[in-house]
């Protein structure tokens, strides 16, 4: 019992501790956070996970608009002109989900573009803390910094946030398994048309478990496939593969070899402890799912701007492979140590990223270009004047 006690007593000033570093730094200070998060108690772990899910919420939200997000923000300052179910530039008028949000946004905050980013950076970091937790809840934290430090995941969250969206969704469907799943696959359909790749592996997987259920789904997948063949979602996609130009270039060495990096590392890991890892249905669709990512990866290598955008989930979120590990009997040592394996192989690539951003080099513009070397004041003033001014661009877009 006193034992205890004094590990809660020192878990608590170690928290305080984070807290403060927090201040001075918060990118590193949420860094630390993460990676000590295992060791606290419940309690903690709930203000550590307040601190973390608003600071990455406002981090990305202090983004200076470019390429497709500016394109977003267009579409937001103009969402009372536009006719939200036939909007065609979004997958022939089925991916209404993020226009519904810019409606309502715009409607609240009378047209405050600082408020859109917020609400939809809000959305998908709640939606992927609370995919965390569902994997595990004792290394939930960790696992979120996994993912919010890896180099697809900040390359990726600028451009496809549609798609990004209907990925989470999709995580949510695989990992509510029950009567929910249907209203998150409904969702991942109407935030991007891509989630039909999750859905059509689902149904191929599991329609033997439920047999009658073919009954059913197969004339809705023959009537789907006939109104997406009347309306021209086929056409739509075929033309973008073949009218690619060099306005988007193909990935580099560099980036082909950190975006299969992490996600093979993460097949190593699953193959070393495949002898004591959880197969539950959940660990195989999800296993399977990587492994269909990887080749839409290499088998649209050579399309421009294509590749990544087909593999999101091996480029950006590769990390919730480890759900059969983190539900393993696996003890908490090892299960630390594979979390920490992963950040590790994320390390030199993302820190590649901020350094550039410090350095003005690339078009993100995290925290005024100081992800690093601003303190939390710094932090509060930018926000604030992002609160009061017209939102800056960097560019107008595609």
């Amino acid at each position: 019992m006193i034992n205890s006690r004094v590990m809660l007593k020192l878990n608590s000033y170690i928290l305080i501790l984070l807290l403060l570093m927090f201040c001075f730094n918060p990118l590193l200070g949420m860094a630390a956070i993460c990676i000590y998060s295992p060791f606290l108690v419940n309690f903690e772990q709930k203000i550590a996970s307040i601190v973390i899910i608003i600071f990455s919420i406002l981090f990305y939200a202090t983004l200076q608009p470019f390429s497709d997000l500016a394109e977003y923000l267009h579409i937001y300052n103009n969402i009372n002109s536009i006719n939200i179910f036939h909007y065609t530039r979004f997958g022939r008028g089925i991916e209404f989900f993020i226009l519904i949000i810019m409606k309502v946004v715009h409607f609240i905050t009378r047209g405050d573009q600082f408020s859109f980013l917020v609400a939809i950076y809000s959305i998908i970091f709640i939606l992927l803390m609370t995919i965390c937790k569902k994997i595990a809840s004792e290394f939930y934290l960790l696992l979120f910094f996994c993912i919010f430090f890896s180099y697809g995941f900040i390359q990726t969250n600028a451009y496809v946030l549609r798609q990004i969206l209907s990925l989470l969704f999709i995580l949510m469907m695989i990992l509510a398994w029950n009567k929910k799943s249907i209203v998150f696959g409904f969702l991942s359909i109407i935030s991007h048309t891509s989630a039909v790749i999750a859905l059509g592996l689902f149904f191929l997987i599991y329609i033997r478990k439920f047999k009658k259920l073919i009954y059913i789904i197969v004339p809705i997948s023959i009537l789907i496939v006939l109104i997406a063949y009347k309306i021209g979602i086929f056409s739509y996609v075929i033309d973008r593969l073949i009218s690619v130009d060099n306005n988007f270039s193909t990935l580099s060495i560099s980036q082909i070899a950190i975006y299969n990096s992490q996600i093979g590392t993460v097949f190593c890991l699953l193959y070393l402890f495949r002898n004591k890892i959880n197969l539950s249905d959940k660990s195989v669709f999800l296993i399977l799912f990587g492994i269909l990512n990887c080749f839409l990866f290499w088998g649209f290598i050579n399309i421009p701007a294509m590749s990544n955008r087909f593999a999101l989930f091996m480029c950006a979120f590769s990390s919730v492979l480890l759900y059969p590990v983190l539900n393993s009997k696996m003890n908490f040592i090892y299960k630390y140590k594979v979390l920490i394996v992963v950040i590790l192989v994320n390390l030199i690539p993302t820190l590649y990223i901020f350094y550039n951003v410090e350095m003005a080099n690339n078009l993100f513009s995290f925290m005024n270009y100081s992800p690093i070397r601003s303190n939390i004041f710094d932090f509060i003033t930018l926000l604030a004047n992002r609160l009061t001014e017209n939102l800056p661009y960097l560019t107008q877009g595609n």
